[in-house]
């Protein structure tokens, strides 16, 4: 009995046809979600060796001079008034100053390079409300919103908001929320618990279930 004949061996080309096709997804474009550079909270140490200490803390480098527009720059470079500081080092030495001294918080702020950028705004906010001083947090607020190129915005208030709710500062808390809904700010589901929260707390209870019941008409998503 014969047997039928092999088939013909397959050319090199009708191989690689033959072969399965893999789908790689495409390489990552740019950089990581999440905060620019000059916004994050570096960590940063400092040695002194001639008395043996060491300090840890958190720098942000925030919109430096460099960065300004070339009006801002220019009278910037021209005053010798004016220093490049971070906005962790504007915390500390607003934060070094007696907290009834309001003036003392302009002079430092006005010697500020960086009060041209209002991106600077937030992340100054942001290392006073870390820090918990609530009386420099207000002094700071104050002096922000007289700024020319200040906007006002939700996380700005909900810090604030948030560290009055911390202080068992009601009042001013709430003072906060509407004046946030004046400048058309909509406020999220944090703020909202933050003052239910402490309307709680000191027993207003009347004030909390008006607050909650406005942010289920607002449409806001609760956090449990």
């Amino acid at each position: 009995m014969s047997s039928a004949p092999p088939p013909p061996p397959r050319s090199p080309a009708q191989r690689n046809d033959a072969a399965p096709r893999v789908v790689r997804p495409p390489p990552p474009s740019g950089r990581a979600s999440g905060p620019p550079a000059w916004a994050e909270r570096r960590p940063a140490v400092s040695v002194d060796y001639d008395r043996g200490r060491r300090t840890a803390r958190a720098e942000v480098e925030g919109v430096g001079a460099a960065a300004l527009p070339a009006r801002h720059r220019l009278s910037v470079e021209g005053s010798r008034w004016q220093r490049d500081w971070k906005v962790s080092e504007v915390a500390a030495r607003v934060l070094a100053l007696p907290r009834a001294d309001a003036s003392a918080v302009d002079a430092v702020l006005n010697c500020w390079a960086g009060r041209f950028a209002r991106r600077n705004f937030p992340l100054l906010i942001r290392e006073i409300t870390i820090s918990g001083s609530l009386q420099h947090a207000v002094h700071v607020f104050r002096w922000m919103k007289n700024q020319v190129n200040y906007c006002a915005r939700n996380d700005i208030y909900g810090m604030m908001i948030r560290l009055h709710a911390r202080h068992n500062q009601v009042d001013q808390a709430r003072g906060l929320f509407f004046e946030m809904q004046k400048w058309r700010c909509k406020p999220d589901a944090d703020i909202y618990n933050s003052l239910i929260h402490a309307h709680a707390r000191a027993g207003q209870w009347r004030w909390a279930i008006n607050i909650m019941e406005d942010m289920l008409r607002a449409a806001v998503s609760i956090i449990l």
